[in-house]
């Protein structure tokens, strides 16, 4: 059976037993780490006004599938200085693997690789795809869905009517709390622990 479809079978279940930030750890949350291409990046970005991790599977197909509105967002965002890192949540995927997925989905953002799963446990994600935005300080903002485009498996919109991530960046960027710090992503299932 496929990582992908492992991961499908389990998420209603995970669904159920998630809710809130209850699964994240203690804040502030801050790490280093080194990306993809051998550099050393602090978690969350001190010098930003938000970091977002976006956590992804390259065997995902909704993973896939928001590439180009992940690229969107980083670029839009960058002059308001938020920062976007790719983190790819694999237990059986490498750095050349990831620089690979990485230059055939056209990002040019930094990427890491979360074979352990440390920091999607840590962070409280627990789909690709998912975005988690951290303050300079570590304070978690926002957690979730990127859109609403996938409503669940089989249901796709062909644009989406909420953009939750764009909102709470928006939020962010102008001072202003978060209008809705936690919505339920849709994708493939991060396991609890790696294979």
């Amino acid at each position: 059976m496929s990582s992908f479809y492992k991961r499908f079978f389990v998420l209603t279940a995970l669904i159920l037993n998630v809710g809130g930030f209850a699964h994240s750890a203690p804040l502030p949350f801050k790490t280093t780490v080194t990306d993809i291409a051998g550099k050393t990046l602090r978690l969350p970005q001190p010098a930003h006004k938000a970091t977002v991790l976006v956590f992804l599977a390259h065997d995902c197909p909704i993973s896939n599938a928001y590439a180009p509105e992940i690229t969107r967002i980083a670029t839009d965002y960058a002059k308001h200085g938020v920062s976007v890192v790719l983190a790819y949540a694999e237990s059986d995927f490498d750095a050349a693997g990831a620089r690979k997925h990485a230059r055939a989905y056209g990002y040019k953002m930094p990427a890491v690789l979360d074979d352990k799963y440390k920091l999607s446990h840590t962070v409280g994600a627990t789909v690709t795809p998912e975005a988690v935005v951290y303050s300079p300080t570590g304070t978690l903002l926002y957690r979730g869905r990127i859109d609403n485009r996938f409503a669940n498996y089989g249901k796709k919109r062909a644009q989406p009517s909420q953009r939750d991530l764009r909102a709470a960046l928006d939020a962010i960027v102008a001072g202003r709390p978060v209008p809705t710090p936690t919505t339920t992503a849709v994708g493939c299932f991060i396991p609890e622990k790696a294979n």
